[in-house]
């Protein structure tokens, strides 16, 4: 949704429920299926599931037109750019006034190059595969200098192990341990322990254990969900616990810090019914309330001292 990332829904009669912990709406119309995220995006798609109209609270507007293997993406403003899309829907090209992009793949339908023309000046970025056991694995980037800026190596398993830019700047090493426990060490030789739990097929972190070192603190801290995969207490690496608590639709509506000391400090919010947009923010020392139009966009918002 925007972000190249799928969002997993199931139809049982007239409800829609999200597979994937997705927080959005999604809702059949007499045209297609319209979809509302938690940040009040908005997508529209056609019976046969093609994106046709994209909007945001803030007035922009992205309208999508489809003919054969071309999409032209018109926004309010009246500017427009047309990509190219080959078979498997991964663009070819990319033109705009004063601009002209291209795109190479290798036999695996991973991105290889990207081609710009602009100003009468060519760039070229590389994308690397150079790894013999898989050639679908990224192995590196070669910047539009023809400066290879990034490295990344994998174990057998396809797994990321390691990650480092040009000389061997920012390098951090990855382990996978035998108990199902995730090591990561960074360019400056700090560990840190990652500890998973998996609710509803999506991995959750737990626990992370980094002892401090003479150039990190401690990086200590610790997480529990609950049945959906929504965060319920965190404790941060100096002990302090943080609780939460949701509504049905999966929105926090509480937010206790520093929970059971005397510095406590709870934080409540209440939600407008349909959007995903907050009406009343309550915090120790003050009430901010907001009121918004149809279309999720702010009219007013008010702050009461406390």
């Amino acid at each position: 949704m925007g972000h190249g990332r799928e969002s997993h829904f199931t139809i049982s009669g007239e409800t829609i429920v999200s597979t994937s912990g997705e927080l959005g709406v999604l809702s059949k119309t007499d045209t297609g299926w319209l979809f509302i995220s938690t940040s009040n995006e908005r997508f529209t798609f056609d019976t046969a599931g093609k994106l046709i109209r994209w909007s945001n609270a803030h007035g922009a507007v992205h309208q999508f037109a489809y003919a054969g293997s071309q999409v032209t993406v018109t926004d309010n403003l009246g500017n427009s750019l047309t990509f190219t899309e080959d078979e498997n829907k991964q663009p070819l090209s990319m033109t705009a006034p004063g601009v002209q992009i291209t795109y190479g793949y290798n036999a695996s339908k991973r991105l290889t190059s990207v081609t710009k023309v602009m100003g009468g000046q060519t760039t070229l970025r590389q994308f690397h595969y150079e790894d013999p056991r898989n050639n679908s694995w990224l192995t590196g980037i070669t910047d539009e200098r023809g400066v290879r800026y990034a490295t990344w190596s994998y174990d057998d398993k396809g797994r990321a192990i390691s990650s480092e830019h040009a000389d061997g700047a920012d390098k951090v090493t990855v382990a996978y341990n035998a108990d199902g426990t995730v090591s990561v060490t960074n360019e400056l030789g700090k560990v840190a322990k990652y500890s998973f739990q998996y609710i509803k097929g999506v991995r959750r972190i737990t626990s992370i254990q980094g002892e401090p070192s003479a150039n990190c603190p401690n990086s200590n801290s610790s997480f529990t969900y609950d049945s959906n995969g929504l965060l319920k207490t965190k404790t941060d690496n100096k002990g302090v616990l943080t609780t939460y608590t949701y509504n049905a639709r999966g929105l926090e509506i509480s937010r206790t810090e520093a929970s059971g000391t005397a510095q406590a400090r709870t934080i409540t919010t209440d939600w407008h019914p349909t959007l995903f947009l907050p009406t009343v923010v309550t915090e120790p020392k003050r009430i901010t309330t907001y009121h918004y139009d149809d279309q999720g966009r702010q009219l007013s918002r008010t702050v009461e001292e406390r």
